[in-house]
């Protein structure tokens, strides 16, 4: 049989002689390095949600009774998206190497964290990886479902300030201009307040890059000042948990992290330190990751959670409350998923109350400030008008 050009999992076209294996038997290329394999993973755009489906895919296989192996040759033939074709054929390949399946994982951190990996082999030793795998999308659903709660909680504000300020640059751009021409003509005397609006107004026009400028400068210093220094870190994540309106849902938030983390982990049977370990690892807010390392801790000595809990400043009473009563009956596990699916729903609440809560703020902002112009563009005919009545 002569040459046929074939490509392999990766898009790369190699030569085959005599007969074809079947393709889910064909062997897989591991790609050589991280550069390929990431550059390609990276331009994949591979996001939360394929990942999230991919697992599910593998589920299913793997309950069907398929081997691991040709259930992850499956999929990668399966896969839309380039970048999760690549990223599944990487893995099948890593373990047809004969790695097992948490290691292939583990090269590939920006999408499996610590806690996954850690979870995955804790189940391939145990025999329960499809049962890990189901605790693991549904933890996975879970968090993205709340983060983009907390996410829009964020944007509305933002966008509500962006809304203003793109009025504001409206009316300074064309609306000032026009009364500022017309008193010029009439000759009226321009009070005070009136000239301030009219020379802002040209300094808008001209410089209305300079605020976005500056605001993407403190932006940028902000990131490298909070990101390099861990008690930076510490302070800025402290002071988000202060911000009015803002801070309890981030609050609850972390709460919901950590304990929906510890949760699984433990279930999963790991001990108790590594689950804290990976917790804290796992935790986004370096405020409630210190608290966890308190308790950390308090268990390497021999010690129980309680009392770390009640000296932290961020961990409430209630959660500890429920924490030691699962301690002393051996269930930290169910109750901390238990105090997880409550803050989760209190997350949800104020979410949704937090735009009826800034709704008459900003309105009220908006409205003194439609005021402020009112009264200074017509002040001059105000005056105008009482220099016609007196004469």
């Amino acid at each position: 049989m002569a040459d046929t050009p074939e490509k392999n999992g990766a898009g790369r076209v190699r030569r085959v002689t005599g007969k074809r294996k079947p393709a889910e038997e064909a062997p897989l290329q591991e790609s050589g390095g991280p550069g390929g394999l990431q550059t390609l993973l990276s331009a994949g755009g591979i996001h939360h949600a394929d990942i999230t489906v991919f697992l599910r895919q593998l589920i299913m296989l793997l309950e069907s009774g398929t081997p691991i192996l040709k259930s992850l040759r499956t999929l990668a033939r399966r896969g839309k998206r380039a970048g999760v074709r690549d990223l599944v054929v990487d893995i099948a390949a890593f373990v047809e190497n004969g790695s097992p399946l948490w290691a292939a994982f583990e090269r590939h951190p920006r999408h499996f964290d610590a806690v996954f990996v850690s979870l995955i082999k804790a189940s391939e030793a145990s025999g329960t990886l499809t049962t890990v795998l189901r605790r693991l999308v549904d933890y996975r659903t879970a968090r993205e479902l709340l983060r983009k709660r907390v996410r829009s909680a964020m944007i509305y504000p933002v966008l509500l300030v962006v809304a203003c300020l793109a009025a504001m640059l409206v009316i300074s751009s064309f609306v000032v201009p026009v009364f500022a021409d017309f008193f010029s003509r009439a000759g009226l005397e321009v009070p005070g307040p009136t000239r301030f609006l009219i020379a802002a107004s040209e300094v808008a026009r001209v410089a209305w890059w300079v605020p976005i400028a500056a605001l993407l400068v403190l932006l940028f210093a902000y990131k490298l000042w909070y990101v390099r220094n861990p008690l930076r870190r510490l302070t800025a994540d402290r002071l988000k948990l202060g911000i009015p309106l803002i801070g309890p849902i981030i609050h609850k938030n972390a709460l919901v992290e950590m304990t929906r983390t510890l949760g699984l982990l433990l279930r999963s049977g790991l001990s108790m330190m590594a689950s804290l370990d990976l917790t804290r690892n796992a935790i986004h807010n370096r405020a409630v990751a210190e608290s966890l390392q308190a308790m950390r801790n308090s268990v390497e000595r021999g010690g129980g959670l309680e009392e770390p809990m009640r000296q932290s400043a961020v961990i409430p009473d209630e959660v500890t409350d429920m924490i030691a009563t699962g301690e002393e009956s051996g269930r930290v596990d169910a109750v901390a998923e238990q105090i997880a699916d409550i803050y989760e729903e209190e997350v949800s609440i104020a979410v949704a109350g937090l735009g009826e809560a800034l709704q008459p703020v900003f309105t009220l902002v908006i409205g003194l400030a439609v005021l402020i112009l009112f009264v200074a563009l017509f002040l001059p005919m105000i005056g105008m008008i009482d220099q016609l009545g007196a004469s």
